[in-house]
């Protein structure tokens, strides 16, 4: 998720008071600021499992923030009434995020003086990426539920973290999947120029072109009207049959009803997963022109029919929105905590991979947990069934949601795809 426009979607996605600490879980807020990183220091081990958790519990993201905590809630209610971890109860500390990088940073600072051994959030792939290093730097491992963006998938993390939603790169080849689709001979990409579009409008364009596809041009655009009608010039002059859009869930929209207006030749549009949910002040689809309009997103709300009435228990107002995302996080670290004996955090991240990859398949915390009691190695794929973690700390194997737009312009399901780096 680049930031937080799309109901939190991925690309979708992306707050300040002390929280208090209690055995099992914590609420409340905290802030933060940016870095670069490096080093790591040793981290103090004093024997319980001690979680941070960096959520936006009010600002443009408070829904996203609500059902995160809610799964996490549920999640440390089953870790503790099994007994804990390593015979210790966990203990969570949630901060707040907020909506700028520099709270987020903050709420690191906080956590990691608390001594945590491992973070999850945030969600928003900018707070993320600035406030990454501190954490690193810290000997914290960091877990992010919806932070998305390609600059992490080489950052200089020191193993020291993982995601639990797919990089923009698997999206950019489920892009290039519904392209292939299409039938389409020639495809363009339309990306809005900024740190977020560019790297993904490549990947995509590699993507495509690797699937067969001929790109006969990458076409950059900024939200003022020169460079939208500019954008729209260049696309029509090259005559593409499918046009891939990489885009904000404002500007997306606004590039489209754009292009299509000028067009005199039908086209396809092929989005990414911020455009799934407009903004309010983006110009809507017309009931023709959402019938072109197909996109790839992030899987948002969990497929276990058990795991979704678990939630409702918690809050029974909760969206579930990403919900299991956060709870993959909270799992995987418990569970490789369970794993090794150990609440090391360079332990817990060497483990990551092992407990999601390798083993009898397992999608819930408890089962996973049985499995490691009886000496069995276990594969936890979490409530939509489908999580593999690679060594890097990136998602390998991922379905995505199909959606297209229906007359009156809202998002709905078009099935699901399923890609692979394995």
């Amino acid at each position: 998720m680049q930031s937080r426009s799309v109901t939190g979607l991925v690309g979708l996605l992306a707050i300040i008071l002390p929280a208090a600490c209690s055995d099992d879980s914590t609420a409340g807020p905290a802030s933060s600021d940016t870095v670069v990183a490096t080093s790591t220091t040793v981290h103090p081990d004093d024997g319980a499992l001690v979680i941070g958790a960096i959520l936006p519990n009010s600002g443009l993201a408070a829904d996203l923030g609500a059902s995160m905590n809610d799964a996490l809630t549920m999640g440390m209610t089953e870790i503790n009434a099994a007994g804990g971890i390593n015979g210790r109860r966990v203990r969570l500390i949630v901060r707040e995020e907020g909506d700028t990088p520099a709270t987020a940073a903050l709420a690191v600072q906080g956590l990691t003086q608390l001594g945590v051994d491992a973070i999850i959030g945030p969600t928003s792939s900018t707070n993320t990426l600035s406030a990454l290093t501190a954490s690193v730097d810290a000997g914290v491992l960091t877990c992010g539920p919806t932070a998305s963006a390609l600059a992490l998938d080489e950052f200089p993390d020191d193993g020291l973290f993982f995601r639990t939603i797919p990089s923009d790169s698997l999206q950019a080849q489920a892009i290039a999947s519904v392209v292939e689709a299409s039938g389409s001979s020639t495809a363009i990409v339309v990306y809005l120029d900024d740190d977020y579009g560019r790297p993904f409008a490549e990947a995509a364009q590699e993507a495509i072109i690797a699937r067969g596809t001929r790109v006969s041009a990458t076409v950059a655009f900024t939200a003022n009207e020169d460079s939208v009608s500019a954008a729209v010039e260049q696309v029509l002059a090259n005559q593409p049959e499918v046009v891939a859009v990489i885009a904000d869930g404002a500007s997306g929209p606004a590039i489209i009803n754009a292009i299509d207006a000028a067009a005199t030749t039908r086209l396809t549009y092929v989005v990414n997963d911020a455009i799934r949910r407009p903004a309010p002040s983006a110009q809507p689809f017309s009931a023709q022109l959402s019938r072109k309009v197909v996109g790839v997103a992030p899987v948002a709300y969990a497929t276990s029919p058990a795991f979704t009435q678990a939630l409702l228990g918690v809050d029974p107002t909760t969206t579930g929105l990403y919900a299991h995302n956060a709870y993959d996080c909270l799992a995987i670290i418990a569970l490789a905590a369970q794993a090794t004996g150990s609440n090391q955090p360079r332990d817990l991240a060497d483990a990551v991979s092992t407990v999601t990859t390798s083993g009898t398949g397992c999608t819930t915390f408890i089962a996973c947990s049985a499995a490691l009691t009886e000496g069995r190695n276990i594969n936890y794929n979490g409530p939509i069934g489908n999580l593999s973690i690679g060594p890097s700390g990136n998602v390998t194997t991922a379905d995505f949601d199909r959606f297209r737009f229906d007359a009156s312009g809202r998002d709905v399901s078009d099935g699901t795809i399923t890609i692979g780096n394995d």
